[in-house]
């Protein structure tokens, strides 16, 4: 065999080019062993970057939708008092009926975890459900966005009534059981209470009424249920 010609096998070979390659894989390590992972950050600003515009997107829905109403309020509406694209609109939610849907949970959920915390008190189940009903309506006065929201979401998201009333049927169920309350239809009994709640709120965020007649609806509430009028706890 000359000297021009190589080995037939490459045996020589193998050495050499494992120990470049070994070589070049350290290297490889060494220098990207202590670089930082871009993607997993570029992740994290990009989630919150989404988190702060669907923030917007619900604080922009809950006011607008407080003042027009969530029939008259139309999507751009929105984007507009939100300041972001129309087009961005839909990276979040898929229509406004969504959007009403979790504003209402958002909001509904906080009001219940308020009347949740109502701790037991001396009156027993009349002044829980006394201060309940005067929670929601001081929270309608003294903050007329939210409202307003409450008073449009009822009429326009069955869910509205069926949560904050539920609510309300379980206390009135207590009294019931434990003679406080003189009830026959404990869903009618609930109806009728948040037909008045809603009714008193707008003549209040309207000015028909002032914030006085509070105390008045609450006492002919418990009278309706059977408590004797004035304060019994």
């Amino acid at each position: 065999m000359s000297k021009e010609e190589k080995p037939a096998t490459g045996v020589s070979e193998i050495p050499v080019a494992a120990e470049i390659s070994g070589k070049q894989s350290h290297v490889f390590k060494l220098r990207n062993a202590d670089l930082p992972c871009a993607e997993p950050r570029q992740y994290r600003i990009n989630k919150k970057a989404r988190i702060r515009t669907r923030s917007k997107l619900l604080c922009a829905a809950r006011s607008v939708f407080g003042c027009k109403g969530i029939e008259s309020t139309a999507i751009n509406d929105i984007t507009e008092e939100a300041g972001v694209s129309f087009g961005s609109f839909y990276n979040y939610f898929s229509s406004k009926k969504e959007i009403a849907r979790a504003v209402f949970i958002d909001e509904t959920l906080l009001m219940l975890q308020t009347l949740d915390s109502i701790p037991p008190m001396e009156g027993g189940i009349a002044e829980i459900l006394d201060v309940k009903i005067r929670l929601i309506l001081h929270k309608g006065v003294t903050d007329p966005v939210w409202g307003w929201f409450f008073i449009h979401a009822a009429y326009s998201i069955s869910e509205v009534m069926d949560v904050l009333g539920n609510h309300l049927a379980r206390d009135i169920r207590i009294g019931k059981e434990t003679k406080i309350f003189l009830v026959d239809d404990v869903d009618s009994t609930v109806d009728g209470i948040m037909g008045g709640i809603l009714y008193l709120l707008r003549k209040i965020l309207e000015g028909a009424r002032s914030s006085n007649a509070v105390q008045s609806l609450v006492q002919q509430i418990l009278a309706g249920l059977g408590v004797s009028r004035g304060p019994v706890y």
